[in-house]
């Protein structure tokens, strides 16, 4: 699946005089076919060539670098145990996820522990860098990169006025953050809120436990006929979710439960 969304992601990028990239017709047959193609994007294909992957993107003009992780990608499909190639490959940097948000229609967060960063203020930021240890070898953070990629963000979204739900569990303002950034967070939400998009709302703890409890909760829905995108995340590990298994229908259902639960954070905060 997630080849499969990466790949369609690519062709429908935006090109000089395409600015909606590729329709599957426009790929020559001696390629790929348009039913292989749909099945390939789709997560019905069980294992794709990595050929195949390079001739594909070749057409599309692909950045050399995605080319090498869709290639990764693609050499998965044919392992037994496939996590090992697959987890240093599943959308790298962010980069899929990105595509897909920067076109949905409507956006639907859920966090019991963080604030979603689309409405993070630069003082919460500030304060997760401070104060993030890692315990083994990694490339070292580029902090002032992931700042702006951030901000930069929250500014696309807010020039769009998308419509955005979010739903923020109490646990992630029971954090110390300090006198000024509580209060910059505390601003920033009620900003956010009056904004006529926005739908921003906390799962109080009175409520008790309930199924998305511990799990981050991304949810893009699209008016152009794609299929909605699920994206958890957890301790355990993070992925994307085909729309019509019984998780993402599980997923889909949590969230609207987690909602009836919530109340406006402008109570919470009053």
């Amino acid at each position: 699946m997630e080849l499969g969304l990466q790949l369609k992601t690519e062709r429908e990028r935006s090109r000089p005089g395409l600015p909606r990239g590729y329709s599957k017709a426009e790929i020559p047959r001696n390629i790929i076919s348009g039913r292989t193609l749909l099945d390939i994007e789709q997560g019905r294909k069980r294992t794709v060539r990595r050929g195949l992957v390079r001739d594909i993107c070749a057409f599309y003009q692909t950045d050399a670098v995605l080319i090498e992780n869709l290639v990764t990608l693609a050499d998965a499909t044919y392992m037994d145990d496939w996590t090992d190639a697959y987890s240093g490959a599943v959308d790298r940097d962010g980069w899929l996820y990105q595509q897909r948000e920067d076109r949905a229609a409507r956006l639907k967060f859920h966090d019991s522990n963080f604030i979603p960063s689309l409405i993070q203020p630069e003082s919460y930021i500030e304060m997760i860098r401070r104060t993030t240890r890692v315990n083994f070898d990694q490339p070292a953070i580029d902090w002032h990169h992931a700042s702006r990629f951030r901000i930069d963000r929250q500014e696309r979204w807010l020039r769009s006025q998308r419509p955005m739900t979010c739903l923020i569990g109490e646990m992630a303002f029971a954090v110390d953050l300090g006198e000024a950034a509580s209060k910059d967070l505390r601003n920033r939400m009620l900003q956010s809120a009056a904004l006529p998009f926005t739908d921003i709302r906390v799962v109080p703890f009175h409520a008790g436990r309930y199924d998305l409890m511990g799990w981050e909760l991304n949810l893009l829905e699209f008016t152009n006929g794609d299929e909605p995108l699920i994206q958890i995340k957890s301790a355990r590990g993070s992925g994307f979710l085909p729309v019509r298994s019984h998780r993402a229908t599980f997923f889909m259902q949590a969230f609207s439960d987690a909602w009836d639960m919530s109340i406006p954070v402008e109570e919470f905060l009053s």
